[in-house]
């Protein structure tokens, strides 16, 4: 395993070890947007293609915990119109990462992109937090398969799609164990469903691998974590604090990504 020569041993450590810790905590319920915060903190040690690739084999495993933990709780119907649109979401977002690799301005595109992509649902979610309303998205197949489609193109590009299914499934007024265990589901499909795309694009090799396969004992960690403040702290304020971090991470991915431009 190499590190790029611009990253210090310590900081990769230290930005995958909390990247692992906050998926873990995501998974355990307790502040769910914090996968918005990984990311970017990974891509802070690593190239942003390496980053998404490592990134998804650590997110299946963590899957793997969240679908045991609420494999009773699903609601069919609503992840039946998901998955419809999940499928040509997550072609167009790999059509658009081929497309940026074709032209030769993959890693620009993907700073720019999951930067961008991490700043808007931090302040999507920040408002929802402060008691904004967002736009109805609708409860029939159309929304939900809207729904789908976007989140399979973000997700795709940036991992970062748990906002886009949040607010539809809220608004599906299911209650709180089918909504979290749909979520569950939903990500668990995606998430395999984008293993052929990132192999065919290059994004997942042998050394992404083995990256994801030394991170995965810290995720259950953050799980524990999870569980535990879960009881002793204030979700809120947490939470804010991590959409914080992740407003500087995301916006450390634009700026790196405007300088290679100029």
């Amino acid at each position: 395993m190499t590190l790029p020569p611009e990253t210090p041993l310590w900081w990769y450590l230290l930005a995958l070890g909390m990247a692992s810790v906050l998926i873990g905590i995501a998974k355990s319920g307790f502040g769910g947007g914090f996968g918005l915060l990984a990311v970017p903190l990974v891509a802070t040690a690593l190239p942003v293609d390496r980053a998404l690739g490592t990134w998804l084999g650590i997110l299946i495993f963590a899957d793997l915990f969240a679908i045991w933990q609420h494999r009773h709780h699903r609601s069919w119907r609503h992840l039946r119109w998901l998955c419809y649109g999940a499928v040509p979401g997550i072609l167009v977002g790999t059509a658009v990462i081929w497309q940026f690799r074709q032209i030769g301005g993959l890693t620009v595109a993907l700073n720019l992109v999951v930067g961008t992509v991490c700043i808007l649902f931090v302040l999507l979610q920040c408002y929802r937090l402060l008691g904004g309303r967002v736009p109805s998205i609708g409860s029939g197949p159309t929304g939900g398969a809207g729904s789908g489609l976007v989140a399979g193109v973000v997700s795709t590009l940036a991992h970062s799609a748990g906002p886009v299914i949040s607010i539809y499934l809220l608004e599906q007024r299911l209650p709180k164990h089918l909504l979290v265990g749909t979520m569950v589901s939903y990500f668990f499909l995606m998430n395999w469903a984008k293993v052929p795309s990132y192999i065919g694009l290059g994004l997942i090799q042998r050394q992404n691998l083995v990256e994801a396969m030394l991170w995965m004992p810290v995720v259950p960690l953050g799980s524990l974590l999870g569980m535990w403040v879960l009881h002793r702290v204030q979700q809120r304020p947490f939470t804010l604090i991590m959409y914080l971090g992740a407003v500087i991470a995301g916006s450390r991915m634009i700026y790196k990504g405007v300088i290679e431009i100029l």
